[in-house]
């Protein structure tokens, strides 16, 4: 069963957990430019968009998580990110403890956002930005002080937390850094009595494949729509 908080998963993360990010204009709200690209709409009544266009700055696009958005003469709407939601469903009985490891886990604080955009950019440049790490908990890997893996949580809504940023240098893939950080998040988030679900491209084979094997069971597929003003095309 979907939860209902995720019928519109941006707009209610944004006012309950994130409200202290809301950049809201009626009825529209975004995230600020420098957390992540993210806005949402209280509806989808294409008369409203105005509201939304209001919010953006030339040359910028914010992305719409749902139903395809229709494009106006002051908004555009690009070629939508199609993705899985995956759940991670509540089991007592699974143990999230990662094998015993010796690679050392740290806590990102706010000097390692420059590494972390970096890091990110390689696998999906663009939505990791210099605030993103206040979204939530960020965890990574550094080898020769190089962060060389990393995860941590974006979205979040009462009783749910999404992990994100689970990316993996080119050179150290392989070496079950990615299982690592999220088993440690999904520890985490168990412990305080919080769900873990995931967004992940349609196309990201092996990335889907590894978070079945850990027990994450897909929800639904969802679209995330690029907006942007009209004179931007």
């Amino acid at each position: 069963m979907i939860p209902n908080s995720f019928d519109n998963l941006v707009w209610n993360a944004l006012h309950s957990v994130h409200s202290h990010f809301n950049v809201r204009n009626g009825p529209a709200a975004r995230y600020p430019a420098d957390v992540v690209p993210y806005a949402a709409m209280a509806d989808a009544n294409p008369s409203r968009l105005p509201s939304l266009a209001e919010l953006l700055s030339p040359g910028e696009r914010v992305y719409l998580l749902g139903a395809q958005p229709t494009a106006t003469n002051i908004l555009d709407v690009g070629p939508p990110l199609n993705c899985l939601q995956m759940l991670f469903p509540s089991n007592p009985g699974q143990d999230t403890t990662a094998a015993s490891s010796d690679t050392p886990i740290a806590s990102m604080k706010p000097e390692d956002a420059p590494d972390m955009v970096a890091l990110t950019d390689l696998a999906f440049p663009g939505f990791f930005r210099a605030r993103t790490h206040e979204m939530g908990t960020y965890y990574g890997v550094r080898i020769n002080n190089k962060l060389v893996a990393m995860a941590g949580e974006r979205l979040a809504v009462p009783g749910f937390r999404e992990i994100s940023a689970v990316v993996t240098h080119p050179e150290h893939v392989g070496k079950g850094y990615a299982t690592l950080l999220m088993n440690r998040l999904l520890n985490d988030h168990a412990a305080v009595g919080l769900k873990s679900f995931l967004h992940v491209k349609e196309q990201n084979s092996r990335a889907i494949a590894i978070y079945r094997r850990m027990g994450f069971v897909t929800l639904q597929s969802v679209a995330l729509w690029p907006v942007f003003l009209a004179c931007d095309d």
